[in-house]
């Protein structure tokens, strides 16, 4: 099923957007990031990915002009596992909105990690 999960930024802390829960996948191939402030601000995007996995930056510090978006729409697709959290920041107090779009699928009962064994 498909879920929209939206996030106002107004200041500078980090905040989650969603986590995934255990059971289930998540397959994400949409992030709308609007910058509805007045002057130029900075997003950082990403997933948080439980230890010992390093965390996946969609946007690091990628500028926002006043007015303006960004947009991932689909062409790419990111698998997340349960326990993954999409969180974002902004580099400035303003007024930036985050939106992601996600399919949740129950998890397989066995993972394959593709390394041999």
């Amino acid at each position: 099923m498909l879920y929209t999960k939206n996030k106002n930024l107004t200041d500078t802390s980090t905040q989650t957007i969603v986590t995934i829960p255990n059971g289930y996948v998540a397959h994400w191939n949409m992030a709308f990031i609007a910058n509805l402030h007045n002057s130029t601000n900075s997003i950082t995007l990403f997933v948080d990915k439980p230890s010992p996995t390093a965390d996946v930056y969609i946007y690091n510090g990628t500028n926002i002009s006043s007015k303006e978006n960004l947009l991932i729409d689909g062409n790419a697709v990111f698998v997340l596992q349960p326990g993954d959290i999409i969180k974002a920041s902004s580099g400035s107090a303003g007024n930036v909105e985050v939106v992601v779009t996600f399919d949740l699928l129950p998890a397989p009962a066995v993972f394959n990690n593709f390394n041999g064994s």
